[in-house]
């Protein structure tokens, strides 16, 4: 199946400065309203419709209808693009569900920054109270949530321009249960990259390819493959010259089981001109071998380790690096846990941590990873002379080191 992007702009363009519909009041009221979105010269307008803990908001984006039910009792969303007859589930709190709803949008970003009460104003005929969200000691949200709603009529993203959502022409009265109900006859969307991928036509020689030792330089022309073993502490750095002046195409894939982790278009062509290498972190968790493999021309491969720190990290244990003068750090964690793991960054300078005025609140350095083998992978910057990463809940196994970006 081709992989499809739900994509929702008119949420997404609000996501990060629109209100929850909580500030600890339950949702007893039914309405339905015109949800109306005004930047500069630009307006887009939608219908939401609320009901108890559920609501749901439809509009047209690009000509395609577009519904997302959210379902705050189940803590799920769903998206639902009318034309594919296909709907997507997810879990309420996910980034995608996030980025899809301005409400939970906005209640991801009260969550990272401060959120004040500011008094009661009247919108729209209804008595409001007006909450501020602030960050880095800046204003950068108002909202006015109806008390007799319990559901924000007015929000504005404080610009220059300002963005502006409001809730117009809002109907008091039973809304059709149909409207949070996935239509009859659509089907669950499955996402491609999380079925096993299939092994290339080319990878059936694999098991005969030769296993290549890092540090090593080796002639390869098109159709040739060879593999490395991963090994833990290090990370992948290799490189292609192209050895004449016909296109040169090669790629390193992780493989695991003798299957790769993803298509191998999904990869960068490491050959290609102006392209100085391809480093591969991926742990013996996700992979047990790395594969290059020439498409086509003919390219000298050289290869080397990245000596990387890297260990497993269960509830109360911590993992420390020391820094050095390098412009990045890279970070790459995977959750070995059942269920969901957490880990807080904090940096520490001449064995003091470094103000939260320099690196930000604990809740910004936060890793949550939700699933087993769930992945973040990140460049991070230096902020002190040592990182530390202590995993509050769950198991990890991290990985983290740095290098000068611009050497091979």
């Amino acid at each position: 199946m081709e992989k499809k992007t739900f994509c929702l702009r008119f949420s997404v363009t609000a996501a990060f400065f629109l209100l929850t519909v909580f500030c600890g009041q339950a949702l007893t009221a039914q309405f339905s309203a015109d949800m109306t979105e005004r930047y500069g010269d630009m307006t887009k307008s939608a219908k939401i419709y609320v009901k108890d803990s559920i609501y749901c908001i439809d509009l047209v984006e690009d000509g395609e209808q577009i519904i997302i039910i959210v379902d705050q009792d189940a803590k799920k969303t769903i998206v639902i693009p009318v034309s594919t007859k296909e709907y997507r589930e997810l879990a309420i709190d996910d980034m995608m569900s996030i980025m899809n709803d301005p409400f939970q949008g906005y209640k991801y970003s009260a969550e990272m920054g401060e959120e004040r009460n500011a008094g009661t104003e009247t919108v729209n005929g209804f008595e409001c109270d007006k909450f501020v969200v602030s960050m880095m000691d800046n204003d950068v949200m108002s909202q006015w949530v109806s008390k007799k709603l319990g559901f924000p009529i007015k929000i504005i993203a404080h610009g220059p321009p300002d963005k502006v959502v409001e809730l117009t022409n809002i109907k008091e009265g039973p809304v059709d249960e149909a409207r949070f109900k996935i239509p009859e006859g659509f089907t669950k969307w499955i996402d491609p990259e999380t079925l096993p991928v299939e092994p290339p036509e080319w990878a059936k020689g694999i098991a005969s390819a030769p296993v290549m030792k890092p540090p090593f330089e080796r002639d390869m022309s098109a159709g040739e493959i060879i593999r490395i073993k991963v090994e833990p502490g290090k990370s992948l750095k290799i490189k292609g010259i192209s050895k004449t002046d016909a296109k040169g195409t090669a790629r390193v894939i992780p493989f695991k089981d003798g299957r790769p982790l993803k298509k191998d278009s999904w990869y960068n062509n490491f050959a290609q001109k102006g392209v100085t290498c391809d480093r591969r972190h991926e742990t013996s968790v996700e992979a047990d071998e790395f594969v290059v493999y020439v498409y086509e021309g003919e390219v000298k491969v050289i290869g080397k380790w990245q000596e990387m720190h890297e260990k497993t990290v269960a509830t109360g244990d911590e993992i420390r690096l020391t820094l050095q003068g390098w412009d990045n750090i890279k970070t790459h964690l995977v959750n070995v846990s059942d269920s969901e793991s957490v880990a807080i960054v904090n940096y520490f300078k001449n064995g003091k941590p470094v103000s939260e005025d320099e690196i930000g609140p604990v809740k910004w350095r936060t890793i949550t990873l939700k699933e087993s083998n769930e992945v973040d992978s990140k460049a991070m910057s230096p902020k002190g002379d040592e990182i530390v990463f202590k995993v509050e809940k769950g198991k990890m196994l991290i990985k983290i080191g740095q290098f000068d970006s611009f050497e091979f």
